[in-house]
């Protein structure tokens, strides 16, 4: 009989607490330390990995402690290219394109088949990314805010304030039932705001689980104001739930 999930998290939250207090650990270790076989930590650590709460190297593993340099932090690169993806289907020719300064939301860009793309963004780091000839590329402009070089302020707004896009697709800092949609950073909010009022059709929000049931600094927007939801499959299941009563379509990407 199959593990059930509550019984499968216990066994994830306990892996965590074992790292916590050992620094690192074998596979083998692990499964005599959870009294588990071997192949049922293996699928453990496999999930974990994925959802980057921790790191494996060769013949052991750890937490994903927020210094590994060989890591994003932020959450799984894995699961944010999967889910800019899928939000890439969502972006039409001759779209106009509003894009904040989430980097899942840029990362959409690398997978866009549409053609003639007008994309209007406060996020520096696209001039990172390989330019298409097809798509024209319209920076905000504004104040620059390190180290995510986020374009804000004043001039940033009115940029936005005079364009109306076909399409916006938005990262946050959370998503929750009581608090709606939040960030980190007030000048971002009034951004991610202004961007939503100014989308036409389609308004696509952007996390992976790790923000899912989370309450951030400044409120954006309520979960309604969204069209789509686009996570992970490890986004808590509850959660998910509520936020299609309220309408929105929910897209849950395997990992």
């Amino acid at each position: 009989m199959k593990n059930s999930i509550a019984a499968i998290d216990r066994r994830h939250a306990d892996i965590l607490e074992v790292l916590k207090e050992k620094q690192h650990l074998t596979t083998q270790e692990l499964a005599e330390v959870l009294n588990v076989s071997l192949s049922t930590i293996r699928r453990d650590l496999h999930l974990l990995e994925e959802k980057n709460d921790i790191v494996r190297k060769y013949g052991y593993c750890t937490l994903n402690y927020a210094d590994c340099e060989e890591v994003d932090p932020s959450g799984s690169e894995h699961l944010k290219k999967a889910i800019a993806r899928e939000a890439g289907q969502f972006v039409h020719d001759c779209d106009t394109l509003f894009i904040n300064a989430s980097s899942t939301a840029l990362k959409t860009v690398n997978y866009m088949n549409a053609e003639h793309v007008t994309i209007v963004t406060n996020n520096l780091e696209i001039n990172h990314l390989p330019q298409n000839a097809q798509y024209n590329y319209l920076l905000t402009g504004g104040e620059m805010r390190f180290p995510k070089e986020a374009l804000v302020g004043d001039i940033a707004l009115n940029t936005i304030a005079a364009i109306n896009a076909d399409t916006c697709i938005m990262g946050c800092s959370g998503v929750s039932l009581a608090s709606g949609v939040t960030t980190e950073i007030i000048n971002e909010g009034k951004i991610n705001a202004l961007m939503l009022d100014h989308t036409l059709k389609r308004k696509i929000l952007v996390a992976d689980h790790r923000k899912i049931g989370v309450t951030s600094k400044c409120k954006v927007a309520d979960i309604s104001a969204f069209d789509y939801l686009i996570t992970d499959q490890f986004a808590s299941a509850e959660v998910i739930k509520e936020i299609r009563k309220l309408g929105v379509k929910v897209i849950q990407i395997d990992s």
